[in-house]
């Protein structure tokens, strides 16, 4: 029985033994400061390096009319064998005139497996508010705005973004109007289209380049001159020859008058011959393959508009003549 109270003894001596190891306090750079002033509060520890001790977690409020403003990491202030001394600092204002207690400060350490508690002792302060000598100094009330003229320096800010929104907002409406209306929002000028005659003459010079019928593709000469007579006759009589037939168009410019007898007599040759090759199946002679080439240019020089005749009759006659002409 003995035996078993001195182990009890012993294991509870070496508890108080290491608890009286560690110590901790709490203290303040000055205990009295002005209201909404700033102090720092240190926490400091020593303890054996083995001790498991942590610094606490404090609120932002430590009490009534106590605050935390900062916190610092922990450091270390000194080293001594198996002995540290660290501390943490924290910075606290209050905004309360009067007394004030920092209530004691739990820490919590790891003792044979068991998690123990030690306190800080309560710090206390006094916060004082700023003196006023009335005897020499009046109390006035709070004045007024002071009303000060507008510059434009302060103005032109907001000039500035006006012009700018206004400008996205009209932005926004040419973008939405071109959307909807899907048009292209910047159109650009496109080079004006030839004058009928033009492309007429420019496809006549290339079909005579290929020589179809003078290598055997009677029909696709034929098809491919009538159809530039047609587009032609559409864009400068108005007049829908491609979906007409030959007889057709005939009857169109008899009927207006738009051409003289010698071009309708050509424009005849070029389009019976047409009809003959591609539905008759019939080879015509070389020289009537050239007549109906000759036929077109003269059928396309000869309506030309009267305003712009002057301009290529010159260069585009003796062109005409010298190609059309030609049995190549």
């Amino acid at each position: 029985m003995k035996f078993f109270i001195t182990i009890l003894f012993v294991i509870c001596n070496c508890g108080f033994v290491f608890s009286q190891m560690i110590t901790i306090e709490a203290k303040l750079d000055s205990n009295k400061f002005l209201i909404g002033d700033q102090v720092k509060l240190h926490l400091l520890v020593t303890k054996p390096k083995s001790a498991n001790l942590n610094f606490p977690i404090l609120p932002d409020s430590l009490a009534d009319g106590i605050e935390i403003v900062e916190r610092f990491k922990p450091d270390t202030l000194s080293k001594n064998e198996d002995i540290l001394t660290l501390r943490q600092t924290f910075l606290i204002t209050s905004f309360d005139s009067g007394k004030h207690t920092v209530p004691s400060i739990p820490f919590e350490f790891l003792r044979d497996s068991t998690i123990d508690t030690l306190f800080t002792d309560s710090v206390f302060f006094t916060v004082n508010t700023i003196p006023v000598d009335t005897a020499k100094k009046t109390i006035y009330d709070i004045k007024k705005p002071i009303n000060e003229p507008f510059t434009i320096m302060e103005i032109i800010g907001y000039i500035i973004w006006g012009i700018v929104a206004l400008f996205v907002i009209i932005a926004g409406i040419y973008v939405y109007r071109k959307f909807r209306k899907k048009e292209p929002l910047i159109k650009i000028p496109h080079k004006p289209a030839d004058p009928p005659h033009v492309i007429a003459l420019r496809e006549l010079n290339a079909l005579k380049e290929k020589k179809l019928w003078q290598n055997n593709h009677i029909k696709k000469y034929h098809t491919q001159l009538t159809d530039i007579i047609r587009k032609y006759i559409e864009a400068r009589f108005v007049i829908q020859a491609m979906e007409m037939t030959s007889n057709e168009i005939i009857q169109a410019f008899l009927q207006e008058k738009y051409i003289s007898e010698q071009c309708l007599l050509g424009l005849r040759q070029i389009l019976t011959l047409a009809d003959f090759v591609k539905f008759a199946k019939i080879q015509p002679l070389p020289d009537e393959n050239d007549l109906s080439m000759r036929n077109a240019y003269q059928f396309v020089n000869d309506t030309i508009p009267v305003e712009k005749s002057e301009e290529i009759t010159v260069k585009e006659t003796a062109s005409t003549e010298a190609k059309g002409g030609a049995n190549a």
